[in-house]
């Protein structure tokens, strides 16, 4: 593929496709790699319009020295303006490790204006914050800690039912993926955080949190349904999200096979992230918890005594029911709904406020939201994840009242529908073409609201 430096975006024309978006196979180093390319951070860390040398305070970040390790030579605004919430701590650090000024614009449409939605909201919270049960975060460890003693037990218990009933083993092999699934959206949870050893149950469904802390964390959070979202390049050409005029046909009828792609998926992903390390492409490394996938079926054969080749048999199919139900949950969180944003629509604004975008492409599931288990391992309360990532499940509840207060300041709104229909908005999207016009739709708000205009 011939790379085209002067492309433009389609819903942001003013700013550069992502060069090497398109280029196979996707992965989450060659996102880093094309950010290098065309952020203008001079191998450095940009902020705003700011170069900035924070090589010394690796060592000593907060959240662990990975996070700065990665976005080396890239512009982290998105990043540092949406993990730090209490204002003025990290900003009074800066002036130590300033290098210059950017010799070129920022790359992104999004803006932290002080007075804006985001910066007011996230100064809102901040103070919210405060009233929160302080110990609270114990509630997710301890569901977290509960589906992991569940899923160590009920794994070798599984292989023992198919010895003896091949119904139960069926039924039971079920379960196990759907509680994998549920374990794993657990450790989802705190991969977004500083480092912790929870964050490692995520690899047990055979996804890297390591590279989900960049194309999920990073990418997808920060750059929601834009060009720069890899989450969305990563499921293509199977399955097409954004409304394309020239989308064929075959594309529309993911619709209705998505489920079989959805059974693959945290196979494909274990598959390609090993084949990429021991290939060292985009610059992968293998590294240790690589290897914690296959410590489930050595358990299961260990504890349960069954023949190797059996055990592994179960164990895949385990991955593959837990990779149909995550799926099936990550893409009905609230961003696939045909009725947000995303590359390929009109935007409200050609540079646009970071909050607003987020609302714009989220449509939170109603049965979800506040209830703490379901947020948990359903990616659940998602707008509140989204707009503060390293918040703790179990704190954004607490935080409803003022972001629904905010939004109707800013002639905003928080969209809601039901799993179900956010199910078929999903397919609807898969099918969908014609772009959305969140242009007209502002405009239209304005005059409901003030209707002499």
């Amino acid at each position: 593929m011939v790379l085209d430096p002067d492309k433009r975006q389609i819903s942001f024309p003013r700013l550069k496709y992502p060069i090497l978006r398109d280029v196979e196979p996707k992965t989450a180093q060659q996102w880093l790699a094309g950010k290098q390319i065309q952020d203008g951070a001079e191998g450095l860390w940009r902020i705003h319009d700011n170069i900035y040398d924070l090589t010394d305070f690796i060592a000593s970040h907060p959240g662990g020295p990975q996070w700065l390790e990665f976005t080396k030579g890239t512009d982290i605004t998105e990043a540092f303006e949406t993990h730090h919430i209490n204002a003025g701590v990290a900003e009074a650090l800066l002036p130590k490790y300033f290098i210059k000024k950017a010799t070129t614009p920022r790359n992104s449409p999004f803006t932290f204006n002080e007075d804006g939605f985001y910066k007011t909201l996230k100064a809102k919270v901040a103070v919210e914050l405060k009233n929160v049960p302080k110990d609270i975060r114990k509630k997710s460890d301890n569901v977290t800690d509960l589906l992991l003693i569940c899923f160590v037990t009920a794994s070798p218990f599984c292989c023992w039912l198919w010895t003896k009933n091949l119904i139960y083993g069926a039924a039971s092999t079920l379960f196990l993926g759907i509680l994998l699934s549920s374990l794993t959206i657990s450790a989802h949870n705190y991969f977004h955080r500083s480092d912790s050893w929870r964050m490692y149950l995520y690899n047990l469904s055979g996804f890297s949190y390591a590279d989900w802390r960049i194309s999920h964390a990073m990418s997808h959070h920060l750059h929601t349904n834009t060009a720069n979202d890899i989450e969305l390049s990563m499921l293509e050409p199977f399955l097409l999200y954004l409304p394309r005029t020239d989308k064929p046909i075959w594309a529309q009828m993911a619709a209705f096979y998505y489920p079989v792609i959805f059974i693959f998926v945290s196979l494909g992903e274990m598959l390609k992230n090993i084949a990429a390390g021991l290939l060292s492409l985009d610059g992968k490394k293998l590294s240790w918890d690589n290897a914690i996938p296959f410590v489930t079926p050595i358990w299961m054969w260990w504890a349960s005594g069954m023949y190797l080749p059996w055990t592994i048999a179960v164990w895949l199919a385990t991955m593959m029911s837990c990779s149909f139900f995550f799926t099936v949950f990550g893409l009905t969180a609230g961003h696939h709904s045909h009725n947000n944003f995303f590359e390929g629509d009109v935007p409200r604004e050609d540079f646009i406020d970071w909050g607003i975008h987020q609302l714009d492409t989220i449509v939170e599931r109603v049965e979800y939201a506040g209830n703490h288990f379901k947020s948990l391992t359903r990616f659940g309360d998602h707008a509140l994840h989204h707009l503060f990532p390293t918040l703790d499940h179990a704190e954004l509840k607490y935080l409803y009242p003022t972001l629904l207060e905010h939004c109707e300041k800013y002639e905003t709104q928080l969209r809601m529908n039901t799993f179900y229909d956010a199910l078929i908005s999903k397919s609807k999207q898969l099918i969908r073409k014609r772009p959305n016009n969140f242009r007209e739709k502002k405009v239209a708000r304005q005059i409901m609201k003030y209707p002499g205009i």
